[in-house]
């Protein structure tokens, strides 16, 4: 699945939705709209835009969709991240992974040995395991 480009609130209703979990238009719209000023059939807009964006799921209820997110927000971001990346065989070779690993070292003292442990892990499981069958 490819992410689309978003809009701002586009971006800030698949928030809501990651951090309330299934919605109606309804409650998008009380949370986000009211401090925006953007009325019910912005919101309806929206939710629509993104459910044929393939980020949505919706489910009708009565009159009214309920309204879920495809994708959890890890995935979106790691989908997001792997397309912005690009090829990642072509990903050294432009800088890509050292501006991430610089990225991740500046956001948090934890980030780059978590980071390191999940690099630990992905080798492991690519290795050949040493007690391998014996025919």
């Amino acid at each position: 699945m490819d992410i689309p480009a978003l809009g701002e609130l586009e971006s800030a209703v698949l928030d809501f939705l990651w951090e309330h979990g299934t919605s109606e238009a309804k409650d998008v719209h009380k949370a986000l709209g009211a401090r925006r000023e953007i009325t019910l059939s912005t919101i309806q807009s929206t939710l629509e835009r993104l459910y044929r964006k393939r980020l949505l799921m919706r489910e009708k209820v009565s009159h009214a969709y309920r309204y879920a997110t495809v994708l959890t927000r890890s995935e979106f971001r790691a989908r997001a991240m792997a397309e912005a990346a690009g090829d990642l065989k072509q990903a050294d070779s432009n800088g890509v992974l050292a501006a991430f690993v610089d990225l991740v070292a500046r956001s948090d003292k934890n980030a780059l040995d978590e980071l390191a442990r999940i690099v630990e892990r992905a080798q492991e499981e690519r290795r050949p395991s040493k007690g391998g069958r014996s025919s």
